[in-house]
């Protein structure tokens, strides 16, 4: 006969089940989707005026956005910004694309080795003494993808540029890398 109640008998299932859960939840992080980023600093995109018709954009991604991707969505937002300040066309002045890592250490597991000692014999016997010898565990450390900031300086234009070739068309590029995203 139990004289626990069933509910006691099943919090340490539950318990365990809850840590997986949350460990396994934790350690997949989908990629940072186009979106405005909350705050400074922060995944997403943003912008920053510098001049009449120039802008800085930017797009940060966490660890799991691809490059090709983050350079895609400061385009797209180049491309956005554009129309809505009423420009046509925009050329990039200068572009960058930063891979942030963090180094990472991990130690592996250290063990005890016994070191045999001298033998040493007596009336009763030889005996050989040992004592415990630590050896460290490996440490190694390794650099791992944290985030990934694209920048791009644009200058904007209207009507026809004066360079065709060097300039990319805003309400064109949006809707093809719409498309593709």
């Amino acid at each position: 006969m139990n004289i626990l109640p069933d509910y006691i008998l099943w919090k340490p299932t539950l318990t365990l089940c809850l840590i997986c859960l949350c460990l396994f939840g934790c350690s997949t992080v989908p990629p940072t989707h186009y979106q405005v980023a909350s705050e400074q600093g922060a995944n997403g995109y943003s912008h920053i005026q510098l001049s009449e018709n120039q802008y800085r954009v930017l797009f940060k991604g966490n660890k799991n956005t691809d490059k090709d991707e983050a350079k895609d969505f400061a385009l797209l937002h180049a491309a956005e910004l554009t129309t809505a300040q009423g420009y046509d066309w925009f050329t990039i002045v200068d572009s960058e694309t930063d891979v942030e890592t963090k180094g990472v250490t991990r130690v592996g597991p250290s063990t005890m080795k016994p070191v045999p000692g001298q033998t040493s014999c007596g009336l009763l016997g030889c005996a050989t003494p040992s004592s415990p010898n630590y050896a460290g565990g490996e440490v190694t450390t390794k650099q791992v993808k944290e985030n990934v900031l694209s920048s791009l300086l644009i200058t904007m234009g209207k009507g026809e540029p004066k360079t065709p070739l060097t300039v990319f068309d805003a309400a064109q590029l949006a809707e093809n890398l719409r498309q593709a995203n």
